[in-house]
């Protein structure tokens, strides 16, 4: 027999899947507007819903990485014939989570899910510590932590001290899966009793000795001494070791101990796991994107997920929507891929800059609306000059456009009597989408590279256009 649901919650649950299915009829995603709604009917929506999953929950969060990292683990849970009830279009505040629950919930606000449904939801990293909360989850995966939206979390320690407050009041059988070449994220499973199983990069190879100049953190969290780096791979991530207290980046349990880069077609890893050695093809481009399966096959591996099933996963997994995305308008070759911080740019900019040879052109386009962050100072520790001889124009757009043009004039492309970088000025995105068609020729490349608002407009009218599908079917 059904326990009895409070009519709250009943009427939150309904009136959510109403607007859902109204906002879907109109052509909108629906993806936080039912959640919100729902929430401010019946506060413990959360709570309730995601409790009565009856494998419990897995939550991922993080600076960067988070979708991609998600839609990868869902591919491996699906796999061993698990049911993941996910928010994989990537609305990761407690709204954008209970739109994704009230979805299979009744009109009596009752789940009926099978025996194999599971919840998988990445999380804001502001709404983090409510959504552990709630939940109580079985797995906690956290993927890095860099400088972000610097006017709503500040500085990276600050989120870091929300993180161990709210890690404090887990479960004791939760189990994490923490970056181990990331001192902010490692250092967080030094703080809790917890099972923790930690991944990182072996291939010291890759990295270079030292930190980047961008890097967002370089002191030891435990004594606060500049940590030493024998190895650094991106920003702070990397191999470190404090010589005035003797920590150190703990012993990866899920370790990537070569890495081949493929560019655009992705890489090849060899890994370490608990069930032996195994060699994956990973589709997804970038070191990022390294990362990303090193920290889904971390919590996969946790919940019983063998190798092989989780190889058939990479198998299938392809780019989320904004995120390395793939696709052509007519003879002309195109990638959108979303950022948000230095390393982010730096990560996207290594990725595709590693086949070009200065033929290509770049779309940037930078909005300073409220969830992009209203600081864009972070441009200024971009490292634009490595654009010289690989791009041969650059359109940029956005609210803040005129911003990335006065960073590209100190970068000294426009300048260079040798190979001058032509750049257009739009702000106005739709107007920046058709310069890039216009510059492109027949058989040619771009790239649009944009910051998290501007992604959304340019994807929509890109959608509309017919060039890609709703982000609800990708």
């Amino acid at each position: 027999m059904l326990s009895s649901v409070s009519p709250a919650r009943a009427l939150a649950v309904n009136v959510g899947k109403g607007v859902r299915w109204l906002l879907r009829r109109l052509g909108h995603g629906g993806t936080t507007l039912p959640g919100l709604i729902a929430l401010y009917l019946y506060r413990p929506l959360i709570g309730d819903l995601g409790q009565a999953i009856p494998n419990g929950s897995l939550l991922v969060t993080g600076t960067n990485g988070k979708t991609t990292t998600t839609r990868v683990l869902a591919e491996a849970l699906r796999q061993v014939g698990l049911m993941p009830i996910t928010n994989r279009e990537g609305a990761n505040l407690a709204r954008g989570i209970a739109t994704a629950l009230l979805s299979y919930a009744n009109v009596w606000g009752h789940y009926r899910l099978p025996n194999a449904a599971i919840g998988l939801f990445e999380v804001d990293e502001g709404a983090f510590p409510e959504a552990l909360a709630q939940l109580q989850p079985r797995i906690v995966v956290i993927t890095n932590l860099f400088r972000d939206q610097l006017d709503r979390y500040f500085e990276v320690d600050f989120v870091a001290s929300l993180w161990q407050e709210a890690l404090a009041h887990l479960p004791p059988k939760t189990v994490l899966a923490l970056n181990a070449d990331d001192p902010l994220v490692a250092y967080l499973g030094e703080t809790v009793a917890n099972p923790v199983i930690y991944y990182g990069i072996e291939e010291v190879q890759l990295g270079q000795k030292g930190l980047e100049h961008a890097a967002d953190s370089r002191r030891c969290p435990r004594c606060s001494v500049d940590l030493m780096y024998s190895a650094s791979f991106y920003s702070h991530l990397g191999h470190y070791a404090c010589t005035a207290c003797g920590w150190r980046r703990p012993d990866p349990k899920v370790l990537a101990w070569r890495v081949q880069l493929g560019g655009l077609e992705g890489s090849c890893v060899d890994l370490v796991t608990p069930y032996g050695p195994k060699t994956f093809r990973v589709p997804l481009p970038g070191l990022h994107n390294v990362y990303n399966v090193l920290a889904a096959s971390a919590a996969a591996f946790a919940l019983g997920v063998e190798a092989e099933p989780f190889e058939k996963a990479m198998a299938r997994v392809g780019a989320a929507f904004g995120r390395m995305e793939r696709f052509k308008v007519g003879q002309k070759e195109a990638l959108l891929a979303l950022v948000k911080n230095p390393s982010g740019v730096h990560q996207v900019l290594n990725t595709i800059l590693s086949q070009e040879d200065g033929k290509a052109g770049l779309l940037l386009a930078l909005n300073d609306n409220i969830p992009d962050g209203r600081d864009v100072s972070w441009i200024w520790d971009v490292d634009m000059e490595r654009l010289k001889g690989k791009i041969s124009w650059i359109v940029v757009g956005g609210l803040r456009a005129y911003d990335l043009a006065l960073r590209l004039k100190y970068a000294h492309l426009l300048q260079d009597q040798s190979n001058p970088v032509v750049l257009h000025v739009a702000k106005d995105l739709h107007r920046a989408l058709d310069l890039a068609l216009e510059q492109t020729p027949p058989g040619g490349r771009f790239y649009i590279v944009p910051t998290y608002t501007a992604m959304w407009e340019l994807r929509e009218e890109l959608v509309r256009r017919g060039h890609l599908p709703p982000f609800w079917e990708v």
